[in-house]
């Protein structure tokens, strides 16, 4: 299903990302693994190599900043010949209280989750025009939605990833490059925060669908979903991911 396609996912030595990724090598797809942590990522792509398909490769990349994000890029491009997916997927949590939250981490998680993004699509659409075909996934939260009390922060970046994906979707639809972002609903997963197991029960009672698999593949699966050629005439659309959560918003 891709099988000629170069497909980069940042911040994915783990969580959706990783998950994404074997299902696209699965697929046949040529992948970039990248994250910034050297030790995970290359635990992961000696994991995703053991699948025995698809072309994997990795490259380190803090997304905050642009030169490593351009190098990401160009790394793609020069080690498959292509760049055709681009999923902007890392991201970080520093929650606290409106009151008691610092400067440094507002901008921690606006540097990662929103600046990242942005510098990414950037990169990836330089290439993307050229060949007048590309698509760029963002992986938004359904915090964005709603704005979840002690994440202030991520939940305004979050909602900032929406207005992102809308506005780029504009700009680069006449070079047949979509844009579209899937809003991850309640992970129990190590990316979420230390909460206690009361307070995650009460969460996941919020959600009306039960879980039926890992909720990280229903996610995959709509990216891949916005990746595939089914999808080549929606872009700017936020789709929702959550078991219907956030239903009514």
């Amino acid at each position: 299903m891709f099988s000629g396609k170069t497909i980069v996912i940042t911040g994915s030595a783990r969580g959706i990302g990783k998950v994404t990724a074997k299902n696209f090598l699965s697929k046949n797809g040529t992948v970039v693994v990248s994250d910034v942590d050297p030790i995970l990522l290359e635990k992961t792509i000696e994991e995703l190599k053991s699948q025995k398909v698809g072309k994997v490769f990795g490259q380190l990349c803090d997304v905050k900043e642009k030169g490593q994000i351009k190098e990401l890029a160009d790394f793609a491009f020069k080690e498959t010949g292509s760049l055709d997916i681009w999923i902007n997927n890392a991201g970080i949590i520093k929650d606290d209280l409106l009151l008691r939250m610092s400067e440094e981490k507002w901008d921690q998680v606006f540097d990662v989750n929103l600046k990242g993004a942005f510098l990414g699509t950037q990169a990836a659409a330089k290439y993307m025009i050229k060949k007048e075909w590309g698509r760029i996934i963002n992986i938004g939260s359904v915090s964005g939605f709603y704005g979840n009390g002690g994440q202030s922060n991520y939940s305004s970046a979050k909602a900032g990833l929406m207005a992102l994906t809308k506005s780029s979707a504009r700009e680069l639809a006449s070079r047949n490059v979509t844009v579209n972002c899937v809003a991850s609903g309640f992970i129990a997963n190590d990316f979420a925060p230390n909460l206690p197991e009361e307070v995650k029960e009460g969460i996941l009672k919020t959600i009306p669908l039960k879980i039926g698999r890992n909720p990280e593949e229903s996610i995959s699966s709509a990216i891949h979903f916005f990746a595939s050629d089914e999808a080549d005439w929606i872009t700017g659309a936020t789709l929702r991911v959550d078991g219907g959560m956030m239903i009514g918003f």
